[in-house]
């Protein structure tokens, strides 16, 4: 692998940042020259490549550009969304027409059959105990065939000799190749970050939460019968983990506090409190799990009226608006400062906010007794604002998530975990091994007014399954990639069982998390078992094999396993995929014998027609090799 590691400082006499910083161009072809293999070079330096650049946060878009094409614009049919996947603060240096990333971003090219990667990574802040460093973000101008590179920096003071960013520029021939050497630039400890999280399984984590069919209508009694249930019938959690012995997480989700901010017990839904929940699911064997948001709150809440001064303003003194939801601010009147259904976020640069924020998770760890803690809406730490001191965004939400994250085990002894959810990628992989990698799903294939609008941080399958596929080589590497819940149910559901299959797999491949939010209590053994045994023999069939997966265009994607034992082929798109049974088998397996494992395919001869929103997969019988 060819590659090099550069350092960018701070050569100025000193000064305050009022916007994003530009540090770095590179002429693409000339890092082609310098870092793509020299058979594929001319191929490289001739054609377009296809464009990937993970989002700033995890709701963002986390799929791939195709070649000649430019970035989907968001139609803000509601404006405080626009943040979810827009960086924060004000950029300067990258083009309007620019394809934009962050963290980690690559330009491919297919040279013959054969996928060629530039990649270029940020590394800066891989050093753990040492300050935190800005994001990186990347403007990439096609036409230009350059690369800005800047850094999201709006109100930090500069010295002399201090260090701006730190890129690793590299060449992959394969998905291995750049799977392999992402995990050794953020395999920095050793596997201590991932080492925290053994007490869960050592393996892959799986359990049970309550959002995806409850959603925030829950209460004791319901949350009793689900947990009564669990292990009562055939369902995926029972058969994958508790039947086995295996750790098992059980995570109560939104719906049980008083108010976004007012993070204690709704009595008129939990009358027993949260100690008592916490300690009836640890008397059943399973590690308790709860869902928070610290850094947002509702403007009508009892802290936030009590807290204004801890609530992030602007420059003119208007408090800054982190997102909307129905649920979580008013339409309109003097509890609500800014658009209908506003939510806030706190300010991370006070002393006594992140006071409150220790004696919170406190509070939740070590009074109540929860171990698995789901921390949501993470990127609200990162907005601009005029913060009580000076300072930038990602310098305080540094400090804030070493806080929120600091106890490992509780006073007993036994091990904590954190789920980052909504969270920045880049100023949060140190603090949070686990994480989840794109935006919610939904027991719907996709919602179509969203989707008109190229909302990319939309609640739906698709969308959920564009990110998990698009980081997968970032599984074991810079996470453990938490790709969202299956669905196994047939009632309150709009997914077939062929979506459901497609979700199950692509989880069970990709990711190091299988979590369940079906209804344990209505559990179908007629649909729901079958459907479940089939699943669960599927996942003993490949499980310790190691997939990867690449774009054979935004929505279709070729599927190998490193040891050239299967192949496969996935479609998201809403039509028919077309291809040749030698190009499934693979290059240099043209003799191959396929032999399906799981096929939703039609086809004579050599012709193979894929079907929408499905996974096919066929054993190679001979002529298969590893792949590298």
């Amino acid at each position: 692998m060819l590659s090099e590691r550069i350092e960018y400082m701070y050569e100025g006499a000193g000064e305050r940042d009022e916007c994003s910083r530009t540090f770095a161009r590179f002429s693409i072809n000339n890092l082609i020259g310098r870092f793509i293999p020299e058979g594929c070079r001319s191929f490289c330096l001739e054609n377009d490549f296809s464009f990937y650049g993970s989002g700033w946060q995890s709701w963002g878009f986390g799929g791939e550009v195709a070649c000649g094409k430019a970035q989907e614009k968001y139609f803000p049919v509601i404006p405080q969304w626009k943040q979810y996947f827009t960086p924060p603060g004000r950029r300067r240096g990258i083009s309007r027409r620019a394809l934009v990333g962050c963290f980690i971003m690559y330009l491919r090219w297919n040279v013959g059959g054969r996928n060629v990667y530039l990649a270029l990574c940020s590394t800066g802040n891989c050093r753990t105990g040492t300050s935190a460093l800005p994001p990186v973000v990347f403007g990439v101008d096609r036409n230009a065939r350059e690369i800005a590179c800047s850094v999201i920096s709006d109100g930090h003071e500069w010295r002399r000799g201090d260090k701006i960013a730190e890129l690793f520029v590299f060449g992959a021939d394969g998905f291995f190749e750049l799977k392999d050497s992402v995990r050794a630039l953020y395999s920095h400890d050793d596997g201590e970050r991932f080492g925290r999280l053994s007490f869960l399984g050592g393996g892959m984590i799986g359990g049970w939460e309550s959002w995806y069919n409850h959603y925030a209508d829950i209460n004791w009694n319901l949350i009793r019968a689900d947990l009564d249930s669990l292990d009562t019938s055939q369902n995926i959690v029972k058969v994958q983990f508790i039947d086995g012995g295996k750790p098992c997480v059980f995570q109560v989700d939104d719906g049980w506090e008083r108010a976004l901010g007012d993070w204690d017990a709704d009595k008129s839904r939990f009358p027993s409190g949260m100690r008592a929940l916490a300690s009836e699911i640890s008397s059943r064997g399973y590690v308790p799990g709860l869902w928070l948001a610290p850094f947002i709150v509702d403007f009508r809440s009892e802290f936030a009226r009590n807290h204004r001064d801890w609530i992030l303003c602007d420059k003119k003194g208007k408090p800054v608006a982190a997102g909307m939801n129905p649920l979580w601010g008013a339409s309109f009147g003097k509890e609500q400062p800014s658009l209908p259904h506003s939510y806030f976020c706190l300010d991370l640069s006070r002393g006594d906010v992140l006071d409150y924020l220790d004696s919170l998770m406190e509070k939740v760890i070590e009074e109540w007794g929860f171990r698995y803690i789901k921390l949501d809406f993470l990127f609200a730490g990162m907005l601009v604002g005029n913060f009580a001191r000076e300072g930038a965004p990602y310098e305080w939400y540094d400090k804030a998530v070493r806080v929120l994250t600091r106890r490992t085990v509780n006073a007993a002894g036994e091990g904590v975990a954190y789920l980052g959810c909504g969270l920045p990628f880049e100023n949060s992989f140190n603090a949070f091994p686990l994480s989840r990698i794109g935006p919610d799903t939904k027991e719907a294939w996709d919602v179509g007014w969203l989707r008109a609008a190229h909302f990319p941080a939309r609640t739906s399958a698709f969308a959920n399954m564009q990110s998990t596929l698009g980081h997968a080589f970032w599984d074991g590497a810079v996470f453990l990639n938490d790709p969202d819940v299956v669905f196994m149910r047939s009632e309150n559901i709009m997914l077939s069982d062929k979506e459901k299959i497609l979700i199950a797999l692509v989880n069970f491949l990709f990711a190091s998390q299988l979590m369940y939010s079906d209804d344990p209590t209505e559990f179908d053994v007629s649909r729901e078992g079958k459907l479940t045994e089939k699943i669960c023999g599927l996942f003993g069939k490949f499980g310790g094999i190691e997939f990867g997966v690449e774009n054979i265009s935004p929505v279709a994607y070729s599927v190998f396993s490193r040891n050239g034992k299967y192949r496969g082929i996935i479609n998201l798109g809403d039509s028919p995929l077309r291809a040749e049974r030698k190009t499934v088998a693979g290059a240099g397996t043209d003799d191959a014998a396929l032999e399906p494992v799981i096929e939703f395919a039609s086809g004579r001869g050599n012709a193979l027609v894929f079907e929408p929103h499905s996974i096919s997969l066929y054993e190679v019988r001979y002529g298969g090799a590893e792949r590298k």
